[in-house]
């Protein structure tokens, strides 16, 4: 009997959903009703999930399987429509990294029908490396068992985060024990035996005992540094810094330690004063030379420059050292990471270097040609406004001092260099991921050639990873990396950004070349391809990108709702005319409220605007983090007066 609709249309419409749910289901034999009876509601639901989700019924056949189930299980709608009923359990070994460690876990979770459970699988040759598989049962309104549900979800970023920060304690505890290992083993020594040592060896105990107390003193400080910013806690004494005299008294030190090694100081002249904690700053230069002066020779020369434009300046201090290969620009700012193991020192004065610099909103990086060729590491600060005097004087010629080690007072030698204007920021930013060496070298050089500024990578890990720390304008991506296929790349990438992408495609044929158009590419060039027209396809892709808009042209410089002030140009946020210190995080979760003052922003928008999209379902970051803020721009954290709180809902900071 026909159902009444409003008109013939939405009838049609009706037969035609009707028509398609029972396609989805022919392949199913002895569906349950109450699966059958809301298909189409579950489908709709479902289909839109950021989880996959597979839907079994009592004989462990799939009844249903959204998309992104399928992605991860790595399969396709025609393998659930073949005439052997698809094991799901069986698949999920079939993709696993290390199937004998990952059975006993299934298939306890298999024999758990009537509660919920879960187990985290290894997967192999995938973007997604760690799934977590949770089941729970599915009962009818009378309370028998129907079925399962499966919902499966990337957990690569936290397994990541947790191995990292067991890496990281134990790496701690290690560098911890040997400076103790020394101080522990001179003192039992002078103290314990009867033996009456002469002064030369008291004297060189001594000596060992004081070298590794400050050794140990040097690990924890930093150590502590790097765990505060992390956290938002540790305070920035904000004063107004001239770089140019600090960094002269700083390689004038430098050369009276440190004699057999040249260092030359490239500086313009009249570089305005900036805003940020001398001290702070001073130990990132520190930490700069002293990996410089560590990994290259004695009688090596060291250059320190500085740049600056209209926005920021510029300080780079390159070397003549061992040089950096491609993978470790990656991780050269990791807490403990060290390019040669043999070498001393406790690797973590880079990263304290780089928490600091992102504390002052700055950025840092590091480049090299290759190893034995040298490396040059580059941070950046922010300038406050400028006059338009001191703009002009930007253009003036720079003039650089040398200054050579020699035995008795440092001559300071002037040459006649210029420096060139800093334009690092405002060059389109290319992520070139490719694996094989020569070829990467060959187009970072000409693409650089080009005025472009290239991040390259070898790795899908590298690849997603420099995609978290910032956004490029362009990708050019290999079908081939060294431990992951591109598409598998591309597909992940499209789940979260629309950066145009150039895939370079080894020997493939037109249906291949069909695949990875479909799977998101915007071009492709095959292998062997000409210069010219890679670049001349970049350029393409550039032209039809909108152009950016700047985030101070389409809001004032200045926010103020009560008391609250953020002065989006210097990165400062005020209280009652107080100045606030804020982490990265915090300023950038309290910089979106401000975007949406008045309006409420769900936990969602907030997870993928700050954190980005992959923390979509990780509430706890906005409570722990509105939690801090609160403590810091709330006369009473308790009742707050800005960020109000709607329950289930979100956040929204209160209008004045």
């Amino acid at each position: 009997m026909r159902r009444m609709y409003s008109n013939e249309g939405a009838y049609q419409d009706s037969i035609k959903r009707d028509r398609k749910t029972q396609t989805a289901l022919r392949h199913v034999e002895g569906v349950p009703v109450g699966f059958t009876q809301q298909f189409r509601a579950l489908a709709d639901v479902c289909s839109s999930m950021s989880s996959g989700f597979v839907l079994l019924n009592e004989g462990e056949q799939v009844t249903y399987a959204n998309q992104h189930a399928l992605r991860l299980l790595r399969l396709h709608k025609r393998d659930l429509l073949t005439p052997e009923p698809c094991d799901v359990r069986a698949q999920l070994l079939t993709i696993s990294a290390e199937p004998q460690q990952a059975r006993p876990g299934l298939e306890q979770l298999w024999a758990a029908t009537e509660r919920e459970a879960s187990t985290d699988l290894a997967l192999a040759d995938a973007a997604v490396q760690w799934l977590r598989v949770r089941a729970f049962p599915v009962h009818d309104e009378r309370g028998c068992l129907l079925g399962r549900g499966v919902l499966l979800d990337d957990v690569t970023l936290e397994r990541s985060a947790q191995q990292a920060r067991n890496e990281t304690l134990a790496t701690a505890a290690h560098e911890l024990k040997t400076p103790l290992a020394v101080i522990k083993g001179c003192a039992t020594t002078l103290l314990g035996s009867t033996a009456r040592w002469d002064p030369a060896m008291q004297r060189e105990m001594l000596q060992m005992i004081d070298a590794q107390s400050d050794r140990l003193y040097e690990i924890l400080n930093t150590l502590l540094d790097v765990w505060r910013f992390d956290a938002g806690t540790q305070a920035l004494r904000l004063t107004q810094v001239g770089l140019s005299e600090l960094m002269q008294q700083m390689v004038l030190r430098w050369l009276r330690n440190i004699p057999d090694h040249r260092f030359v100081l490239d500086i313009p002249p009249d570089v305005p004063a900036i805003i940020c904690d001398a001290v702070r700053v001073e130990q990132v230069m520190h930490h700069l030379l002293d990996n410089a002066v560590k990994y290259s020779r004695a009688g090596s020369l060291i250059k320190m420059r500085l740049e600056a434009n209209d926005d920021e300046v510029r300080v780079s201090i390159a070397d003549e050292g061992i040089g950096l290969a491609a993978e470790d620009l990656d991780r050269i700012f990791d807490r403990f990471y060290r390019v040669r193991e043999e070498q001393n020192g406790s690797g973590l004065g880079l990263a304290a270097a780089r928490t600091t610099v992102e504390a002052h909103g700055g950025k840092i990086w590091a480049d090299s040609l290759g190893e034995g060729r040298g490396a040059t590491f580059y941070f950046t600060l922010p300038l406050t406004a400028r006059t338009p005097t001191e703009v002009a004087s930007q253009l003036m010629p720079t003039s650089s001092i040398e200054v050579e080690a020699v035995p008795t007072t440092p001559v300071l030698q002037q040459s006649s260099t210029r420096t060139i204007s800093l334009r690092q920021d405002r060059r389109v930013k290319v992520l070139l991921a490719e694996s094989d060496t020569r070829l990467t070298r060959y187009l970072r050089a000409n693409l650089e050639e080009q005025q472009y500024r290239v991040q390259a990578v070898s790795h899908g890990v590298q690849f997603l990873r420099q995609l978290d720390l910032e956004e490029p304008d362009v990708i050019v991506l290999s079908t081939q990396l060294h431990d992951m296929r591109g598409v598998e790349l591309l597909q992940r990438l499209r789940e979260f950004s629309q950066t145009p992408v150039i895939m370079l495609c080894d020997d493939c044929d037109e249906d291949e070349r069909v695949q990875i158009l479909d799977a998101g590419c915007d071009d492709l060039v095959v292998k062997p391809f000409g210069m010219k027209e890679l670049l001349a396809r970049v350029r393409v892709l550039l032209r039809r990108q909108p152009q950016p808009t700047s985030e101070l042209a389409v809001r004032p410089n200045l926010f103020s709702t009560g008391e609250l002030t953020i002065d989006y140009a210097q990165h400062l946020v005020t209280v009652a005319e107080k100045q606030v210190q804020l982490s990265r995080t915090e300023y950038k979760l309290l910089s979106f409220l401000a975007q949406n003052v008045g309006m409420v922003v769900t936990h969602e928008l907030l997870l993928e605007k700050v954190w980005g999209p992959e923390y979509n379902r990780d509430v706890d970051f906005i409570w722990v983090y509105i939690s801090r803020l609160r403590r810091k721009i709330e006369m009473d954290s308790r009742h707050p007066r800005y960020i109000l709180t709607v329950p289930d809902v979100g956040y929204k900071l209160a209008k004045w």
